[in-house]
């Protein structure tokens, strides 16, 4: 068996230590790191999934309500009255020869054709025709002329049909139109009780004419719910057809609510309204929600109830993606045919799970229907019998993104202490093996600029010498070593001082005439009014001397909160947040810097009696950040943000006012005052919310400062 050397086992033996430590400390670091972003995005998105929560229930209440309010309206029931009589009085005349072939022809050489292609399956036109002699003359005289009836928002074409039942839609499509758009609605349908036939549409659509009872659709939610509601004796009665793929509609998501029409206390009519989709997905925004994070709506099936963020942003990379992940190739064939993944992508696992059955939480290992790894808050949505659960979900690739680069920083960091440990343990091996070639070795690394190679003098006087002579020579170099690193540490404390983390590395790094864009920061102007008056008063030295103690109790809170000053300017004060260090709350926590230098600015009116006055603008969005100047520098921010935060000021009042950028990312947290449009000079027109518990009066300062007039509202200030 081989045998090492003692100095190669004490290299290997320091080396192991070395690598060890900062295996361990790095370990740490990283699961900290990580632990403490997977909390902060899971809090994200479970505040996130609670407001849309709210914000969906909120909705299909007032749907519900608004169906409830229109079957309500006597007109509406004199409406049903009228049109159903004239539709059963169609059915006393049988359909001719050139009826039927009219209404053959369109199924067998247009919708059963479409409708095949939609849902991916034969149709034949035979099981689509109607059955009753009323339903073959409606759809002659409403369907077949109408251009594409299945394919979108297309009025019934009235005036042709002169019999009654024809007067009666002419008439009626003229009066409900109004009513319809006063609520929202785009079709409206009406089923005869006891046949059970659809005798109305406002629209042109191919159920018109057809019994849901046995009719080609009679399978339907809509035909369910419809059947429910036959026998109902109550106004406020109906149900909530969750979605289908409705074939009147080529196959297309379509969901409906569904409620009782009453004239003079007898059930006239069974009307449905389509649940307006539209209106669901702007409440599940995702504003804020980063380039993965989404909020989407899923059904008793598991399946999506809303649209896919990523079909609607680019629909070929998502079936593309959708082709590697575990669903079948005839459902990512369906999602590219039909454009859309309502109804057919699958959100399983343990949170859709505990959704639907009626609890809310996150889930920290969760897998997406694109089949990618997520963190994900969820919680049910109900509307009486009918329960959706709401999903907030977002790529752990992205939350997890600033972990990953530590874990990079953390390993080029093992490697160079390798390197260094690699260094002292061979010197410190050499000195311990052979005292000359200690020596040696000191005097070779002291040739090639080491400083920390000091050797013990060997016991012969002759060397001892020369050790000695040695080692006061190394003592020298590292003493002139230390104080160049005092002298550096002390320059870049002073360049961290002067600038905030991003120009002070951009300095270290060379790039002074690089600018560089930050694609979201919150940053806020502190403008204080009234120094010029004790400057009058106190005498310049302790106005300035005032504003110096202010600044540094601005700075203070500024640090304890992670915010950054940029740059003073005489009695304006710049902070920024998020600009070295990426922060998910960075306008949060701008808000909270503004409200407590508002409360150091009265603290100090209080000690000192004083009356000084701070506005303060806060706005959000990208910027671009550099160095200005070359020998004596500054470093500044430009772009539309930082001038629209310059220009807010509040007319005399100290004040914390914040764009809409602003508003919209913290309303849930802080209160805030109504919007109050506001014209920006150079900008235009915005809106801006004030905070409510920072404002207060300045009018004593304006009548004790009247030299000095502040500008007036929406007026930008000059750098």
């Amino acid at each position: 068996m081989r045998q090492f050397s003692l100095q190669t086992r004490l290299i290997a033996f320091i080396l192991l230590l070395l690598l060890t430590s900062v295996g361990v400390v790095a370990g740490l670091g990283y699961a900290s790191a990580r632990n403490s972003l997977k909390a902060a995005a899971l809090a994200q998105l479970q505040g996130v999934q609670t407001s849309r929560v709210k914000l969906v229930s909120t909705l299909l209440q007032a749907s519900r309500n608004e169906v409830l309010a229109l079957s309500g309206l006597p007109e509406v029931g004199r409406m049903g009255v009228r049109l159903r009589a004239g539709y059963r009085a169609l059915g006393d005349t049988p359909p001719d020869a050139a009826t039927r072939a009219a209404v053959t022809a369109f199924y067998t050489h247009d919708f059963a054709p479409a409708l095949s292609r939609g849902i991916d399956a034969t149709v034949e036109p035979e099981g689509l025709l109607p059955a009753s002699n009323a339903g073959w003359r409606a759809q002659a005289a409403y369907v077949v002329p109408s251009a594409r009836p299945y394919t979108g928002s297309q009025p019934l074409l009235t005036g042709a049909d002169t019999t009654p039942y024809g007067r009666a839609v002419a008439d009626t499509h003229a009066r409900l139109g109004e009513i319809l758009r006063r609520f929202g609605f785009e079709n409206i349908l009406l089923v005869d009780p006891d046949t059970l036939e659809v005798f109305f549409s406002y629209q042109a659509n191919a159920a018109l004419g057809t019994s849901l009872e046995t009719g080609p659709y009679a399978s339907s939610n809509l035909a369910e719910a419809v059947r429910g509601l036959r026998r109902s004796q109550n106004v406020d009665d109906y149900r909530m057809s969750d979605f289908e793929f409705y074939r009147p509609a080529l196959g297309k998501p379509r969901a409906f609510i569904v409620t009782p029409v009453f004239y003079r206390n007898r059930l006239v009519a069974i009307m449905a309204l389509r649940l307006a989709t539209n209106q669901v997905e702007a409440a599940l925004s995702n504003d804020g929600m980063g380039k993965t994070g989404e909020v989407f709506l899923i059904g008793p099936d598991k399946r999506l109830r809303t649209e896919s963020r990523f079909m609607q942003e680019d629909p070929k990379a998502f079936v593309a993606g959708l082709r590697h992940s575990k669903l079948t190739t005839h459902t990512v064939d369906q999602i590219e045919r039909l454009g859309t993944a309502v109804l057919l992508a699958p959100q399983t696992g343990e949170a859709a799970e505990a959704a639907l059955a009626g609890r809310s939480g996150v889930d920290d290992d969760d897998v997406d229907y694109r089949g990618e790894p997520v963190f994900t808050a969820y919680g049910p949505v109900d509307l009486d019998s009918l329960r959706w659960a709401v999903i907030a979900q977002v790529d752990q690739k992205e939350a997890l993104a600033p972990v990953r680069a530590y874990a990079a920083q953390a390993l080029l960091a093992a490697v160079g202490l390798a390197l260094l440990g690699s260094l002292l343990a061979i010197a410190y091996a050499s000195r311990i093996t052979r005292p000359i070639s200690a020596l040696a070795a000191a005097a070779e690394r002291v040739g090639q600029g080491e400083s920390d190679a000091e050797v013990t003098p060997p016991r012969d006087p002759e060397l001892r010498a020369l050790g000695d002579s040695l080692n006061r020579m190394i003592r020298s170099l590292r003493a002139q070593k230390a104080e160049v690193q005092a002298q550096a540490q002390e320059s870049e404390r002073l360049l961290e001082s002067l600038l905030p983390a991003s120009g002070a590395a951009q300095m270290r790094e060379g790039g002074h005439d690089t600018p560089r864009a930050f694609a979201d920061v919150t940053v806020a102007f502190v403008n204080l009014f009234g120094l010029d008056a004790l400057a009058l008063t106190l005498g310049e030295e302790a106005a300035l001397s005032l504003l110096s103690d202010m600044v540094g109790a601005f700075d203070e809170v500024a640090e304890g909160l992670g915010v950054e000053k940029v740059r003073t300017i005489g009695s304006s004060y710049l902070a920024a947040s998020g600009l070295s260090a990426e922060r998910p709350d960075h306008t949060l926590r701008m808000v909270e810097f503004a409200r407590e230098a508002v409360r150091i600015v009265r603290r100090f009116n209080a000690e000192r009696g004083l009356e000084l006055v701070a506005e303060v603008g806060i706005n959000s969005g990208p910027v671009t950040g550099g160095l200005v100047g070359r020998r004596r520098f500054i470093y500044d921010l430009w772009g539309d943000t930082v001038r629209l935060a310059r220009g807010i000021v509040s007319d005399g009042e100290t004040s914390i006012q914040v764009t809409k950028s602003v508003y919209d990312r913290v309303h849930d947290l802080i209160d805030f005052g109504p919007a109050v449009p506001t014209e920006i000079k150079g900008m235009g027109g915005i809106e801006l919310y004030p905070l409510i518990e920072a404002s207060t009066s300045r009018k004593p300062l304006i009548e004790a400062n009247a030299s000095r007039k502040p500008p007036k509202k929406g007026r930008g200030r000059p750098k």
